[in-house]
């Protein structure tokens, strides 16, 4: 189907939820001009929601291996306590602390192949990934973990720091929890979709590599070894160090400072080439002049002929919310249009 083919329908919904609807788009909330753009999206991602729950997992968790809590960094606050301050709050406490230097794993030994394709659009915040990573930095600090016991142990503490993130957010109005798993209901969709778009994947060959997916291979900010089980060990790589290094201290408050936000597109410069064409072409399609929804999504068919109507929805809406959480983009539409924020247009002009 194109994107010009359309069909109306009419719809019966509660007014309390059509006010709710109203004020979001108002308040500029997630970039929305019109409530036929936000009822869009919100299909589409509930389409993609329930197919992800169809998705293969990777396997059974392994046996459970002892990890020395005097290593690990696990996320323990008293919630009254740190919400006191309110966006102060925010900051302090969700602030990424960089652990020393730990385990490493070399070129020579990793076995992870990243697929090499942009981001898909349910990555639509980059903080949560440097989040895991992090974590990751804390559980790793002599050695490699295998790597189903990382998601495990990953995957809870994101339900923990999610709670909190969910008080932060009814006391200051401000999106937080995007890619956190917050609710209980949806347990496994939530899980899985924090794996698989906030951490990454991974599948075995026959020749003995293994094929990955999402951000934290695709920024080769991790790799994968032999772990003699049949299960990989997963540790940060030399670039995965530099990058968290790059990017210590950033918080949940958006838009991150500029001179971490280039550091940041610099390491997708170097070391994830498409996520950054990604980037580059969204941010062109907004351009100095600014773009409609349909501006964005006709340039992205372009680029990308190969995307389905979802995926190139999808897909556009994913970098456009990274780009606002970089400080690319404005954070509000400005009559039905996206516009770049001055860091934005000077970005843009080094991207050709």
């Amino acid at each position: 189907m194109g994107l010009s083919e359309q069909r109306m329908m009419r719809i019966v919904l509660p007014v309390a939820l059509i006010r709710e609807m109203d004020s979001v788009i108002i308040q500029g909330l997630g970039g929305y001009a019109t409530r036929a753009d936000f009822i869009l999206d919100a299909i589409q991602e509930r389409v993609l929601e329930l197919t992800i729950v169809e998705i293969e997992e990777a396997g059974p968790l392994p046996i459970a291996i002892f990890v020395d809590p005097k290593k690990t960094q696990h996320f323990e606050a008293d919630l009254d306590e740190e919400l006191s301050s309110e966006v102060a709050g925010a900051s302090s406490s969700t602030a990424l602390i960089v652990p020393s230097r730990g385990f490493t794993v070399e070129v020579d030994d990793d076995l992870a192949r990243p697929e090499g394709r942009p981001l898909f659009g349910l990555h639509n915040r980059d903080y949560p990934s440097l989040w895991a990573l992090m974590k990751l930095a804390s559980l790793t600090p002599e050695r490699p973990l295998p790597i189903e016991s990382f998601y495990s142990t990953v995957i809870k503490a994101s339900w923990e720091f999610g709670s909190f993130l969910l008080r932060i957010e009814k006391r200051t109005e401000t999106k937080t929890t995007a890619l956190f798993p917050t609710n209980p209901e949806k347990r496994k969709t939530a899980e899985m979709g924090f794996r698989s778009f906030a951490i990454g994947d991974y599948r075995g060959t026959a020749d003995s590599t293994i094929v990955t997916s999402g951000p934290l291979f695709e920024w080769h900010a991790v790799g994968l070894i032999d772990g003699g089980s049949g299960e990989p060990l997963i540790g940060i790589t030399d670039i995965g160090w530099k990058l968290l290094n790059s990017v210590a201290n950033i918080s949940v408050e958006e838009p991150h400072p500029i001179r971490v936000s280039i550091k940041f597109l610099d390491h997708l410069r170097l070391h994830a080439a498409a996520d950054h064409t990604a980037f580059a072409e969204i941010i062109q399609a907004i351009g100095q002049d600014g773009a409609s929804r349909q501006d964005v999504l006709d340039r992205t068919a372009k680029v990308w002929p190969e995307w389905t109507e979802n995926e190139i929805s999808t897909n556009s809406s994913g970098y456009i919310a990274r780009a606002r959480e970089w400080g690319l983009v404005e954070r509000k539409q400005d009559k039905g249009e996206y516009h770049l924020t001055p860091f934005g247009v000077e970005t843009a002009k080094g991207f050709h």
